[in-house]
């Protein structure tokens, strides 16, 4: 009975991970896509190697890109108070006819007339500020020499359920069409 119990504990963890992963393929399939502007940065890591800091663009109170304000305006007299102790923060998001964030609020009648346009986003709040609120994930690790293909993203597809719950599905270029950099060419030797 003895040798039976690490088996059970091998296949427990196995049929685990699979189902995490299902989970998250059906996340994919089956939830919407929203396309957020990305201002990425890319560091690099001695340790993660290289990587992306994403940047999210997210547009508080303004309603275009040009239209960028600064995070002391555009928490829209939101106080320090609100983002406290909150670790997920849900806000309301206007999309463009592409599905591209346009204007971001955590009040939902800050929207305007157009509903059906809208989504919910659950951001993250890790510094309990507005200057430190994203979705999904702040990072995008790539394998070395991805660097010049990823150098193209301007903006992030989020797979959003309807609860706001986000997913990064992956990386754009500026006509909303996915990078693939993995499929483009011979990466992994060195080419």
């Amino acid at each position: 009975m003895k040798k039976m119990i690490p088996l059970c504990l091998a296949l427990f963890s196995v049929a685990l991970f699979l189902a995490m992963i299902a989970r998250h393929e059906w996340r994919l399939a089956h939830s919407d896509s929203v396309f957020v502007r990305l201002m990425p940065a890319d560091p690099r890591s001695l340790l993660q190697g290289d990587y992306m800091a994403l940047n999210y663009q997210l547009y508080f109170g303004g309603s275009a890109p040009s239209d960028e304000l600064s995070p002391a305006r555009s928490s829209a007299g939101m106080t320090a108070e609100y983002f406290k102790n909150r670790p997920q923060l849900l806000a309301y998001v206007q999309l463009d006819e592409q599905r591209r964030v346009i204007k971001t609020s955590f009040d939902e009648k800050m929207l305007g007339a157009y509903p059906a346009s809208s989504a919910k986003l659950i951001l993250k709040n890790p510094n309990n500020s507005f200057e430190s609120l994203y979705p999904a994930a702040a990072s995008f690790l790539f394998a070395e020499g991805l660097e010049p293909c990823y150098r193209n993203a301007r903006f992030a597809e989020l797979k959003v359920q309807e609860n706001g719950q986000p997913l990064l599905a992956g990386l754009a270029d500026e006509n909303l069409k996915a990078l693939n950099c993995e499929q483009r060419g011979e990466w992994w030797k060195g080419r």
